[in-house]
Formats: structure tokens, sequence, C-alpha cells
């Protein structure tokens, strides 16, 4: 026996009647007024987010096919001033377009809240530019250098426009551009280039010893890049080494580390290596 209905007739007998007309809403009440106003801003943003997103990603994928187009320089096709030319014409491009587009998009507002949504482009720009001023020879950019490369004149009397780069994303760009130095390394032990990759092994542990020199960033992503380069200083180190030891015969094992670092089986690749390496 159920006592659920008697009780809730007993209470609906006094209780008031429920209406089931619409309720108006005063549209000129300054809360609702102030919360439309924070709607828009909020799209607004959202928005613009997006959009720099989308202006990182280009950068980012024109940035490493400047990396990949380094790598194809080769002494022997002597194509390096071929190479570097145009090398150096994208990334002017990639400044004067993509970035500058960025610039425009945050005229007047604080960079700090859009920092993370080029972040990727803005470090994969900078390793494409170091490591195209290493292989020209040159003396690598800081980072206020490239603060001035980012920098764009307004129209008419409006103040310059820019894009923010933090130090520390400067300094991430740079770790990422070893990992193409070593790789050149390894390169040009497979062409013959000798002298290259004592070069490049010099330079990679003269600049882990730089970063050694920074301390705790407490930085997790710093943390996690400084392991990785201290992996292509070692890599470095042991392509040196095969070449004091083996002489031309070094040619052949970086040959071989290319193959693994491929993801050709092991055995495979490693049915001729002199054991006594290892």
């Amino acid at each position: 026996m159920s006592f659920g209905g008697n009780n809730r007739r007993r209470h609906n007998k006094g209780g008031a009647k429920h209406s089931n007309a619409p309720t108006t809403v005063d549209e000129s009440n300054p809360i609702l007024v102030a919360f439309h106003g924070f709607a828009r801003e909020l799209d607004d943003k959202h928005d613009r987010y997006e959009r720099i997103v989308k202006c990182g990603r280009d950068i980012t994928i024109e940035s490493k096919r400047i990396i990949f187009l380094l790598h194809t320089i080769d002494q022997k096709k002597d194509n390096v001033q071929k190479v570097l030319a145009e090398a150096q014409q994208r990334l002017e491009k990639v400044c004067t377009m993509n970035f500058a587009e960025i610039a425009k998009e945050l005229k007047g507002l604080d960079q700090y809240q859009y920092a993370r949504a080029f972040s990727p482009g803005l470090q994969e720009f900078i390793e494409a530019l170091t490591f195209f001023e290493y292989i020209s020879g040159k003396d690598l950019s800081d980072w206020t250098s490239v603060q001035e490369s980012l920098k764009y004149k307004g129209e008419e009397e409006s103040p310059p426009m820019e894009c923010l780069v933090q130090p520390i994303e400067f300094m991430l760009g740079l770790a990422d551009m070893t990992g193409e130095v070593m790789r050149r390394c390894v390169n040009s032990l497979g062409s013959g280039e000798v002298d290259n990759c004592f070069d490049s092994c010099r330079f990679l542990q003269s600049l882990h010893a730089s970063f050694l020199g920074l301390g705790p960033t407490h930085n997790r992503e710093m943390s996690r890049k400084m392991y990785t380069l201290r992996q292509s200083v070692m890599k470095s180190e042991a392509v040196c080494y095969n070449l004091r030891v083996r002489g031309k015969e070094a040619a052949k094992w970086g040959a071989e580390e290319n193959l693994l670092d491929k993801g050709v089986d092991s055995a495979s690749a490693n049915a001729e290596i002199d054991e006594g390496f290892f």
C-alpha cells in the first residue's frame, strides 16, 4: 500500500498555483548587458586564438621544409649557394608574411595571453633560422636580434607591431637545432666530408656547455630538451671516435647507423659491424 500519492495531494491542496505564462527578460538590465559584452569579448578572443594557431601551423610546416632543404646540401653536387639562397628567401618570406599576420592580430593586445598559440611555430622557425646560420658559417642570432626581425611598421602614425619572442622560446628553439647539427654530422660521415663531422661535434660540445651554464631553469620542456641535446652530443662524439679509430671504414658504420634510425631490422643492419666496437 502506497501513501505517496495521498501525501502529494495533501501538500498540493494549500500550495500556490503554477503559471505557464512566459517570463519577460529586460534586455536593458545592466547585468544582462554586461554579460552580453563578456560573451562577445570571449568569442572574439577564441576566434583570434584559432586564427593565430593556424598561422603557427603554417610557420611550423614551412620551417620544417626549410630544414629539409638545408639537409640537401651536397658538396659533390656543388649546390651550396643555390640551396642557401633559396632557404634565406623562404625564411624572409615567413617573417614578412606569416609572422606579420600574427603581429597584426595581436596589435594592441596582451601578447602573453596568446603566446602558446604560436609557440611551436616560433620554436621551429628559430630552429630553421639558426640551422641556416650555422651552415652559412655566420654567427648565430641572439634573442634580441630575432625579436627585432619580427617587428613591423604600423599604418601611418600607428605604433609598430611585433610578435613576442620570449627568451625561453628562443632557448628551446636553439636546443632543437642541435638535433639537426647531429644529423648533418652523421650525413657528412656517409658522404666523406670528414671535416664537417669534427666541426659539428665541437660546435655541439660548446653549445651543450653553454646550456649547462644556465643552471636550473625550472622548465619541464627545457629539461627534456637538455637530455636530447646530450644525446646528440654523444652521437656526434661516437661519429668522430669511429673516424679516428676506423678511418675510411667509419663511413660504412655511419650508413648502418642511418638504417637503424630509419627502422631497418637491427640484425640486418649490424650483420657486418665489428663486435669489438661494442
